[in-house]
């Protein structure tokens, strides 16, 4: 941070640089993931003639160019059991009756691509008789009749269903790259605004109150609480968590400890202070329910009470009412005649 030399502050705000470059690069790693996906893996799936002689394994995305179908061996409710023939193989295919009529006028001449997910058939034993018992009728007069055992040598222990549904590479990488897509869209968003922040409140500084406020927080007796973020000179509290802030302690009206509870437990503390315009302002936030932590954050309220001599201390009903009474108010421009 070129505005100042002390190094906690060039730190803060190389830290919510960090968050927006790293979201920035979450979001490049997401569209590369998409890429991936869709080049990797081809839109049909894999060849179910690769499939059934190399790797018959099923929930896969899988095509079939038919060349011949016939009528159902098998049926199993809405839902039949064909054969399907390419250029070289018998497959085994489940579909409907209406997808049947789609294709079953394919040909050599009139090749029919279809698209299924592979499934098992080791536990459709009926399926696979019928499907056996159907093939025997085609073979030649004289021909070794197949058995239920020879199933899965002829037509493998897989089949196309043409309603299935299969997770492929590239519905992974779309789910892989939209959570990579939130995440850096939270760190984009959460650093942009921070940088942002940061930034304008450190512009609405003369360059006289940087220069004063670099020297004090470089001073020996200035207190810095890295975990709270907060400094506290001998003129200022300088709050840098996810902005700037340089606060007067002659600004200061009104100091008040702030707890938020969960289900009746502590999760959270900060330090409120309300300065003359009537804002407040979040200091020393500490999340941590140690004993450390609670030292460290009651030390703050106690010098920044002690350092804010014009203000009210603590959350009361009389200080409520009081506190009013020192807000000052800024003049309203008048209207150019």
């Amino acid at each position: 941070m070129k505005d100042f030399t002390n190094e906690n502050v060039s730190k803060e705000y190389s830290k919510n640089k960090n968050l927006l470059l790293i979201g920035l690069f979450a979001y490049a790693l997401a569209i590369v993931v998409i890429c991936w996906g869709y080049f990797k893996a081809p839109s049909d799936g894999e060849s179910m003639k690769d499939l059934t002689l190399n790797n018959p394994v099923e929930n896969k995305k899988a095509y079939l160019d038919v060349q011949g179908v016939s009528p159902t061996f098998y049926k199993s409710g809405t839902f039949g059991y064909y054969f399907a023939v390419d250029d070289e193989y018998f497959y085994v295919i489940k579909m409907t009756e209406q997808k049947y009529n789609e294709i079953k006028d394919a040909s050599s001449e009139n090749i029919k691509k279809i698209i299924g997910g592979t499934k098992s058939a080791t536990s459709l034993s009926s399926m696979k008789s019928s499907a056996i018992k159907a093939y025997n009728t085609l073979l030649p007069e004289g021909e070794k009749k197949l058995t239920t055992s020879d199933y899965d040598n002829e037509f493998s222990s897989i089949y196309l269903d043409l309603d299935a549904t299969t997770t492929e590479t590239k519905d992974i990488a779309m789910v892989i790259a939209g959570l990579v897509a939130i995440f850096g869209f939270a760190f984009t968003l959460a650093g942009g605004l921070a940088t942002r922040r940061f930034k304008k409140k450190v512009e609405k500084l003369t360059e006289e109150e940087r220069v004063k406020i670099d020297k004090e927080m470089n001073d020996k007796d200035a207190f810095y609480y890295k975990n709270a973020h907060t400094y506290l000179t001998k003129n200022y509290i300088v709050n840098f968590s996810n902005t700037f802030e340089a606060i007067p302690y002659k600004d200061v009206i009104w100091v008040y400890k702030y707890e938020l509870r969960q289900n009746g437990i502590k999760s959270q503390q900060n330090v409120q202070v309300m300065t003359r315009d009537g804002k407040n302002h979040a200091i020393a936030t500490l999340t941590g329910l140690t004993k450390k932590a609670n030292d460290v954050f009651n030390e703050i309220l106690e010098t920044v009470a002690e350092r804010c001599t014009n203000a009210l201390i603590g959350y009361t009903k009389e200080n409520r009412a009081k506190v009013n009474e020192l807000i000052v108010k800024p003049e309203k421009k008048k209207k150019k005649q």
